[in-house]
Formats: structure tokens, sequence, C-alpha cells
């Protein structure tokens, strides 16, 4: 059965005395589009999470967040090169201006940029790796059961416009057999061909009825269907316009009316399925 585009999926897991949580939410979109944010140090791994996700997802846009609970612990760390280029310059200093001058080391610590601090990230860590794609895919299955829960009550709405669109379809074609009916008692064999070359829509009836049923066949399969419904709706609209247009009667405008309004509805609804 059709997927809808919007649900929403998380998962945890614990690793070194941090708790860690994945989220992962899809709205509608037309396309496949990522916005993805992890940790620092886990950047590379970003590919292989969108690899990931795209197999079971085909249209929509994912946003996925990685993020510990905890605070990210921080090591200080020297810049070796900036305290050389320090004494080096003190020593320049005092040398030019010929003080005499220890440079301790204290001196050259309190300077800025000396010491900065480093976040430290388990993320690289394999068995880290391995858990983070567990709870990737435990939220991903969440996700993907609520836009199925969607696509139920999308199909069961599409259902509706389908079956009413197929009752006006009858009345139609009734429509159509009444006034040939008609026409046959009234005009002679040579004016009845003209009247049926003009005004005969039994292509469009076909066509459209064609259209219809394919429609419903489809929304009861699985899989990322909503750009071939959104096809199928097009063909559909196309029929009942030259239908409406070439047969000109109060009771067959009527039904059409209500036909591309049933249709505008499903073409609605289609924004929303996967």
């Amino acid at each position: 059965m059709i997927r809808g585009m919007t649900g929403f999926g998380t998962s945890s897991f614990f690793y070194k005395g941090k708790t860690y949580v994945v989220n992962i939410k899809s709205v509608n979109h037309k396309f496949l589009d990522f916005v993805i944010n992890l940790p620092n140090g886990f950047f590379n791994s970003e590919a292989k999470v969108k690899k990931a996700l795209s197999r079971f997802l085909k249209r929509g846009r994912i946003t996925l967040q990685m993020a510990s609970l905890e605070p990210s612990e921080r090591e200080p760390v020297l810049n070796k090169r900036l305290v050389l280029k320090y004494f080096n310059l003190l020593k320049n200093i005092s040398r030019s201006l010929k003080i005499r001058q220890d440079i301790r080391v204290g001196n050259i610590i309190e300077l800025p940029d000396v010491i900065y601090f480093k976040r430290i990230s388990e993320c690289s860590n394999r068995n880290f790796s391995l858990l983070f794609n567990k709870a990737l895919h435990s939220a991903l299955g969440d996700l993907v059961s609520l836009r199925k829960k969607e696509g139920k009550a999308i199909y069961l709405d599409l259902s509706k416009h389908i079956k009413k669109i197929n009752q006006k379809l009858k009345l139609i074609k009734k429509r159509l057999v009444s006034i040939i009916k008609e026409q046959k008692a009234r005009l002679s064999n040579e004016e009845l061909k003209d009247f049926l070359k003009s005004y005969n829509i039994e292509e469009e009836v076909v066509r459209l009825e064609f259209h219809v049923k394919t429609f419903k066949d489809t929304i009861a399969q699985a899989g990322a269907l909503g750009k071939v419904l959104d096809f199928i709706t097009q063909e559909m609209q196309r029929e009942i316009n030259t239908l409406s247009a070439k047969f000109r009667d109060s009771q067959v405008s009527y039904n059409s009316v209500i036909i591309k309004d049933e249709i505008e509805k499903i073409r609605e609804q289609l924004q929303n399925v996967e």
C-alpha cells in the first residue's frame, strides 16, 4: 500500500557513561532531501547515513540528528608551533631593547591561544559506530511505520474520491446512451452520423475508466508511487476536460464538474504520498 511522507522516529544508546539520542523526522517534499546533523568527528559517515536512509525512503525531506544528553568532555591541547613563535618573539624583543629578561613557561602559557580545549570524540570508535547504526535503524523503523499508517489513511481517502468519480462516470455513460437513443429516433442516418462524429465521447469515457482503474490498482501497491499516481491523475484530468468540452449537455456538464472537483482533491492529497 502507498505510504505517506511525514513521520518521526527516535532511539538511544549508552556508551562510556553517556546517553546518545538519534532522532529522525520527515516532511513532504517533491524529492528526497537530507538534513544531517552529526557530532564532531562523525562527518565522514554522513554519506553512509544517507545511503542507509535511501534504502527505505524515496521521497520527503529527512532530518536526522544525533546528540549526547551529557556535555562533551574536553581536553587541553598545547599549540606547540605558537609557543615557539611566542618564545622567539620575546627573545627578539629582549635582544633589540637590550633588556635582560628571563622567559618563563608561565609567561608564555598566559599568552592567547597557547592552550586550547578540544572536544573528545568517541565517534570514530568501532563499537560506537555499531551502536549508532543499531539506533539509526531502530529510529528509521519507527519512522517508516508511521509513514505506512499515514499511507493507509490516505489510501482510504483516495478510494473515497475514486468511488465518487466512478459513480459520476456511470451517470455520464447512462446519459450518453439515452441521448444517442433519442437522436436515433429524431435524426436521419446522415444527421445521426454527423452528430456521433461531433459529440460521441465513448473514447474519452473508455480512457477515463482505464485511468481510474489503473489509479485504484496502483494505490493498493507498495512502494514510492506518488509521482506515478500524479501522472495518472493528470491523464484523468485531461480526459474529463476533453469530454466536458466535447459533449455539451447540462447533466454531463454537472457530473463532469463533480469529477473535476474530485480529481483536484486527489491531486492535493497526492502531495502527501511518497
